[in-house]
């Protein structure tokens, strides 16, 4: 269950490592850039409400299932975005992916106990800053291996589009 957490994190935050190369390969301004990370969070604070509405009603199995997957649409719309607004709408709707947070407080409080449900919210909240960590650490790697595989200076794409791929291939096994 902490790998799920973990991927949305890891989609969430996949954008970080790339920001120069992002604004560089798309002629993007600072504030324009700046924008970007503040898109990134704009909407999971009303997201986690509604995440948490249909986690009560639908179970937080399926919820979690459809954020991981629903959540690789705007992650390959961000990678392969030719211009800002498209860059902007799919990192504005990625911010959804951090409401998966209520999802796993449902699924510590269904499978802990009172007397060790903070360690076990305390471990599932730490999986999902690693997976912020993970991406800054490994998709820089992922970017690199790809402009050698596939020539070009867009490693980036790949990278952030392989995340995706991870992430819809993950809310399977969690399914």
């Amino acid at each position: 269950m902490d790998g799920v957490f973990f991927h949305l994190f890891f989609v969430w935050f996949n954008h970080a490592p790339f920001l120069s190369a992002i604004g560089e390969s798309l002629n993007l301004t600072k504030d324009q850039v700046k924008t970007l990370l503040i898109l990134n969070v704009a909407l999971t604070i009303p997201a986690r409400v509604i995440i948490g509405m249909l986690t009560d009603r639908f179970g937080p199995r399926l919820v979690y299932t459809a954020i991981l997957a629903i959540g690789a649409i705007p992650c390959f719309t961000f990678a392969f975005a030719q211009d800002y607004n498209t860059l902007a709408l799919s990192r504005f709707l990625l911010g959804f992916v951090g409401a998966g947070f209520v999802v796993g407080i449902r699924l510590m409080s269904d499978w802990f106990p009172a007397n060790e449900l903070g360690t076990a919210e305390g471990i599932y909240g730490g999986w999902g800053n690693f997976g912020s960590a993970a991406a800054a650490l490994l998709l820089p790697t992922v970017a690199i291996a790809a402009a050698a595989i596939f020539g070009g200076e867009e490693g980036w794409r790949y990278a952030t589009a392989t995340s995706g791929v991870v992430m819809m291939l993950y809310s399977v096994i969690f399914l």
